[in-house]
């Protein structure tokens, strides 16, 4: 399956700044031209290649995306897509109030939607809050099937693992892990999901990142054996 993460996002943003947490959004002038412009001088400086941050939002959100209500959106890296069958094009970019942006123009219709968007709880989603009064959505990737804490295969992830470092990693059933090293401990928020191939990965999501595996468990669910997507080094973590 092809895997899309969203990284580029967090990153983003973290760049820009987000707005505060309850803060409620709105629509702010488009600064996409001067981020964009800012990266290419930056590049120049460094003679070293960048993407536009606004092309490097498209890429990331270049999928086919599930919402709440059971549309599915199809979106393409060149700005194109559709929605349940119906043509429309896409721009993402910022705003000087600190919103990654995305419009989506209707092509028949030419009706307009802004949204500003952030990665999910899960970590594999994207939440689309409304900049102009319309309703928010969620995209959830299609393909995926998240995975609720009373399957078996969320159960027997659940528990204290170690990995070859002496890392420790906490999962409890109601989505939470801490991340325990030498010197601290980080808590976050962790969700599992199985693609088309029934093959099984996690994503666990922290202040300002997230990192991904699939995974396979022992029979004897005492061993995981790891694998970061878009690499071939196993890593193995070992329960208790």
């Amino acid at each position: 399956m092809k895997k899309r993460t969203l990284i580029l996002l967090i990153a983003a943003a973290l760049a820009l700044g987000t707005a505060g947490c309850g803060e409620e959004k709105k629509a702010g002038e488009s600064v996409t031209e001067e981020v964009d412009s800012f990266t290419e001088e930056m590049s120049e400086e460094l003679d070293g290649q960048f993407t536009a941050p606004s092309e490097a939002v498209t890429n990331a959100v270049a999928n086919t995306w599930n919402t709440q209500d059971g549309a599915v959106y199809v979106l393409n890296g060149d700005g194109t897509g559709t929605k349940d069958g119906e043509a429309l094009e896409f721009e993402c970019g910022f705003d000087d109030e600190k919103n990654i942006t995305l419009l989506i123009t209707m092509k028949d219709s030419e009706e307009e939607s802004l949204y500003a968007i952030s990665t999910d709880e899960t970590g594999y989603g994207i939440d689309l809050t409304s900049l102009d009064g319309g309703e928010d959505m969620v995209f959830r990737p299609a393909g995926l099937e998240f995975l609720d804490a009373g399957d078996e295969r969320v159960k027997a992830l659940v528990g204290e693992w170690s990995d070859e470092s002496g890392n420790g990693y906490a999962f409890d059933a109601q989505g939470n892990v801490t991340i325990s090293s030498a010197d601290k401990d980080t808590d976050g928020t962790y969700s599992v999901v199985a693609d088309e191939s029934g093959d099984l990965y996690f994503r666990i999501v922290v202040e300002g990142g997230s990192l991904e595996f699939a995974y396979t468990l022992s029979d004897d669910g005492t061993g995981m054996d790891l694998v970061a997507p878009g690499t071939d080094t196993v890593h193995h973590w070992t329960k208790g």
